[in-house]
């Protein structure tokens, strides 16, 4: 028989071999460190062309294949084979600090929060003021104001995810946002809230900006907050795949 599962980290990864043994690392201390909790670490490989799926096997992390290259997809796929009664969902370049993991478990455990998120910030701002520390700040404010999650680090119940019909597999971004929407819909009637950490941010990889200056990073993201229709779109949306490496 299975042992019984208190929570499932899940991690979306596409060529993560430099990144990923860090972050599983990290998790894997986390739930060490908790002796009243059993969890899982899930590494759902998105096609990867580098080590990604065999680092993570190495660390006894149970890797799924998502062929379909989609953040969405890839984070369904990881949903459909968690075992926990409680879904984590932490992007391959960020660290959630363990007391901000710790008051996610307790919110849904014992305060009866359906789900939430964190406000973030980059491990380097790279002397970007725009890109570095605007954006997150901005993002922060909008976040704490609407109750809105980055997919970085989102954490919800199962029977909820189920009920909200998981991640939109219609976007290729902006699909935390809808999920979001769902969510609070479903906990609304469920009599439960979502609600936003903001004691320890998630630190997430600023690599972007070594990658896209300022103005590209604009010219890219302005046109999908004017024409949200164009998140269905894998080329419109290539900002969050297109690597320079590729």
């Amino acid at each position: 028989m299975l042992p019984s599962i208190d929570y499932s980290i899940i991690i979306p990864a596409f060529n993560e071999e430099e990144l990923l043994p860090g972050t599983i690392d990290y998790l894997q201390a986390l739930i060490l460190n908790d002796k009243n909790r059993m969890g899982e670490i899930i590494v759902v490989d998105n096609d990867s062309t580098d080590s990604t799926a065999k680092l993570a096997k190495e660390k006894n992390c149970r890797v799924v294949h998502e062929p379909f290259r989609q953040i969405a997809k890839a984070r369904n796929k990881g949903a459909s084979v968690a075992r926990g009664n409680l879904l984590f969902f932490i992007d391959a370049d960020t660290i959630v600090p363990e007391s901000t993991f710790c008051e996610a478990l307790h919110k849904m455990e014992e305060e009866g929060a359906g789900g939430g998120g964190s406000i973030l910030k980059f491990d380097n701002d790279h002397g970007r003021f725009w890109a570095g520390k605007v954006l997150p700040g901005l993002w922060n404010s909008l976040s704490r104001a609407f109750c809105l999650f980055a997919g970085s680090f989102i954490f919800c119940r199962t029977e909820l995810f189920i009920k909200s019909k998981g991640f939109p597999e219609s976007h290729f971004a902006g699909e935390e946002i809808v999920f979001n929407r769902r969510l609070k819909k479903v906990c609304r009637a469920e009599g439960m809230k979502l609600c936003i950490l903001t004691d320890s941010p998630v630190c997430s990889s600023a690599r972007k900006l070594t990658w896209h200056n300022d103005w590209s990073i604009i010219l890219r993201i302005l046109p999908l907050i004017g024409l949200p229709w164009l998140l269905k779109s894998r080329k419109a949306c290539r900002f969050w795949y297109e690597r320079p490496k590729d």
